[in-house]
C-alpha cells in the first residue's frame, strides 16, 4: 500500500507506550497523564527545538441541525466542552465528503496543552490527531485543505496515510488506540528519528 501512494516502501519506525488490564476510567486517566508527561519531556529535547506541536481536527455535523452546525463550526463547538484559550487556532476550512459538510482545522499547542490535546485525541481518534512538524505553513488554509484531502478517508483521519504524507518530511505522527482493557499511544516516524527517544522515559530524573 505504501508503494502505491509514495512509489516506494519507506523505513518507518514506531515507538509504542501500552497499558494493559485497564478497566477503570481512573486508570486510563493515569496512563494518559503519563503519556502527556513523556511527550512534554520529548518536546524539551534539543533535537525537537525546531518542531512545533499541532492538533489536526475534523468536525462532523452528526445529529446537529445544519443551522446549528454552520454557526458553531469547529472551534466554537469544541470550545463549549474544552478550554481552548491557550491553543493557537487555525482557519476553519470547509470540506465536503460524500455530500456531507465538515469543518477542518489545525491548532498549534504548547507543552502546557499536551494533556488537553491528548484528551481530545482519546475522545475521538478518528477526528483528532497530534503531529509534530518543522513546517512553517501548517496553519494555512492551503496546507490544511491539501492535508485533509489526502488523509481524511471514509469519515475518519487515516493515520497510515497521515504517516505516509507527513513522516517522509520528518514529522512525527501520534496514533491512539484502545479496547475494553488496553490503551496504546504510538508515535510514528522515519527510522533515523528513533534516536530522539533515547533517554526519554516515564521516570523522574
Amino acid at each position: 500500500m505504501a508503494r502505491k501512494h509514495v512509489g516506494y516502501v519507506p523505513k518507518l519506525s514506531l515507538v509504542s507506550m501500552t497499558s494493559t488490564m485497564v478497566f477503570y476510567k481512573q486508570e486510563r486517566e493515569l496512563f494518559l497523564r503519563l503519556c502527556s508527561k513523556l511527550i512534554a519531556r520529548l518536546v524539551e529535547k534539543e533535537e525537537m527545538k525546531e518542531y512545533r506541536f499541532f492538533l489536526l481536527c475534523v468536525a462532523e455535523r452528526g445529529h446537529e441541525s445544519p443551522r446549528f452546525f454552520n454557526y458553531y463550526k469547529l472551534w466554537k463547538g469544541l470550545g463549549r466542552r474544552v478550554d481552548l484559550r491557550n491553543f493557537h487556532l487555525g482557519p476553519e476550512v470547509e470540506y465536503i465528503e460524500d455530500g456531507e459538510l465538515r469543518y477542518v482545522s489545525i491548532a498549534e499547542c504548547t507543552v502546557s496543552d499536551v494533556h488537553s490535546a491528548m484528551k481530545l485525541m482519546l475522545s475521538n481518534c478518528s477526528s483528532f490527531v497530534i503531529f509534530f512538524s518543522k513546517r512553517k505553513d501548517c496553519m494555512t488554509e492551503a496546507f490544511i485543505r491539501s492535508l485533509v484531502e489526502k488523509v481524511y478517508i471514509d469519515g475518519e483521519i487515516n493515520c497510515f496515510k497521515l504517516a505516509l504524507t507527513r513522516c517522509l518530511e520528518g514529522d512525527l505522527v501520534f496514533r491512539w488506540g484502545d479496547s475494553s482493557e488496553e490503551c496504546e499511544l504510538a508515535i510514528i516516524m522515519l527510522e533515523e528519528y528513533k534516536q530522539i527517544f533515547n533517554s526519554v522515559s516515564f521516570h523522574d530524573e
